[in-house]
């Protein structure tokens, strides 16, 4: 009977939390149970008023996921000296067209006469000399044009090119007379642009509540230097954002909406590479929660599925709570 009692009490003791206790400090105990690996840490109300601590009881939000990128309202200067060599070269291309088909024409006559023995063969020999001379400056400005387009697509993209180079383009307009400003924005290394970006938000205060839209134009043909990022150009209908000004930009990852939660940007631990929150248990005990990769929004941060709808988390006073989880996990030299 005594081995059966004996083997009973041994089992209960094995299936229980172990309680650990933290050295006692002016008569106060602090008791760390351990729950899952993780060390749940005792605060009674004194230490939590003392310590700041406020809590907040999550809620559920919608959330379409966004990726944060930077970037820089863009100066048209360039587009501007493009367009001028362009514009300047095809209006003398078209002159030098005139030339050409008057040429034409005059070898043609020249011809004719030729073979009824009115003029010359040296004499039709000189025209067709100028008709060839002709054709060649023509062919040369044909090509320095297309050299001036393909030139500007590495750099701009065929939208922007056909922009700056057509004759009349409303888009442009806009442009010159600083009703509209394009955005360049440059993404984190391997992370392209989200297939079918339409549209993103840009602040120039790097405030979201704040932000304008700004829509897809294109994406550049050459990544930034420096962060081996995808480029892209997006066009602000709006005269607020000036040329030289940076830029911050929320960029939707997706059209579905999420439901999760948002969580303060206080509540959000930072340690050693990781992020996690305090969640409280009960009027007295804490524990901390990892956070995997959570999105940042413009209220704090998004968290899917690592806090529950309803759980109570710690905003104000996490280092507080850092501290004596550490401290908790410290043994006790003098404990023998």
């Amino acid at each position: 009977m005594n081995h059966f009692i004996t083997i009973f009490i041994f089992y209960c003791i094995s299936t229980c939390s172990i309680t650990l206790y933290a050295s006692e400090t002016d008569d106060e105990q602090e008791s760390v149970q351990s729950i899952g690996g993780q060390p749940v840490i005792f605060m009674d109300d004194e230490m939590q008023l003392a310590s700041g601590l406020k809590i907040l009881n999550v809620k559920q939000t919608e959330f379409i996921p966004e990726q944060v990128a930077y970037g820089k309202a863009m100066s048209i200067k360039p587009l501007l000296a493009i367009r001028n060599n362009y514009l300047s070269n095809a209006s003398q291309k078209a002159g030098e067209k005139i030339q050409l088909v008057q040429s034409e024409k005059e070898v043609s006559r020249l011809q004719q006469l030729h073979k009824n023995k009115i003029v010359s063969a040296k004499k039709l020999q000189h025209q067709q000399a100028k008709w060839q001379s002709n054709q060649a400056i023509y062919d040369k400005n044909s090509l320095k044009n297309q050299l001036i387009i393909d030139n500007s697509r590495l750099e701009w993209g065929e939208r922007l090119t056909h922009w700056a180079t057509s004759s009349y383009s409303p888009q442009w307009g806009k442009l010159i007379n600083g009703q509209s400003t394009l955005i360049k924005i440059t993404l984190p290394a391997n992370q392209p642009l989200a297939a079918k970006t339409k549209s993103i938000l840009i602040s120039s205060i790097g405030k979201r509540q704040s932000a304008i839209k700004a829509s897809y134009i294109s994406t550049l043909p050459q990544i930034d230097s420096f962060s081996q990022g995808e480029q892209a150009i997006f066009l602000a209908d709006s005269s607020t954002v000036k040329a030289g000004a940076n830029v911050t930009a929320w960029i939707p990852l997706q059209k579905e909406i999420q439901t999760g939660v948002t969580i303060p940007e206080s509540s959000i631990v930072w340690h050693l590479g990781q992020s996690f929150v305090f969640i409280k248990l009960d009027e007295e005990h804490f524990i901390h929660r990892n956070i995997v990769k959570p999105l940042q929004t413009a209220h704090g941060y998004y968290v899917n599925q690592q806090v529950k709808i309803g759980e109570s988390i710690v905003i104000t006073g996490t280092q507080m709570l850092l501290s004596h989880e550490f401290r908790s996990q410290i043994p006790d030299e003098d404990d023998d």
